[in-house]
């Protein structure tokens, strides 16, 4: 199903409001390097517009590189030229932390481990405790005011000794 025409012309408002936002705070980087980070992201940026999903994406991503360039300093991941990779496989970068390996080398690994060493203590639980380290949670749009609930429903198989209750 094709997006709707609407939903796509508030997304590109959007993106194209932060874009002039972008352009007339450009100055409060100094480094020439800085910029030519920017410039890379915007390109990346305005060329993630294949779905409704991925624009969504795109215009978190620009939003976080608008507000670290307005600040005058580029925080991560933009302070980098970005991956190649498509957009929607780097949420990870805006929870602030790389796709993990489990302990076989496979991705979340299917268990949900607790391991509280000194550089995970800065996310929060709920990422920490995710087996994709938080990227489904970055996807997903907070609202501006009101509550954010989450909600996961998880079974594990009975044990081999379970017996079945009649």
């Amino acid at each position: 199903m094709p997006p709707k025409s609407g939903d796509s012309a508030e997304l590109n408002y959007d993106m194209n409001y932060n874009l002039f936002l972008l352009k007339t705070s450009m100055q409060n980087l100094k480094s020439a390097q800085d910029k030519h980070s920017v410039n890379r992201w915007v390109h990346k940026l305005l060329a993630s517009n294949k779905s409704i999903a991925e624009m969504k994406l795109r215009n978190d991503f620009m939003y976080h590189l608008v507000t670290s360039v307005q600040e005058g300093e580029l925080r991560a991941p933009f302070n980098q030229y970005p991956p190649s990779a498509p957009l929607s496989n780097l949420t990870y970068l805006l929870t602030g932390n790389a796709p993990s390996a489990g302990k076989d080398g496979n991705k979340g690994g299917g268990s949900w481990e607790c391991d509280l060493s000194s550089e995970d203590t800065d996310k929060p639980m709920l990422y920490r405790q995710s087996p994709d380290g938080g990227a489904f949670l970055a996807a997903q749009p907070v609202p501006k005011c009101g509550a954010f609930c989450y909600l996961a429903v998880v079974s594990k198989p009975p044990a081999k000794d379970d017996k079945p209750k009649l």
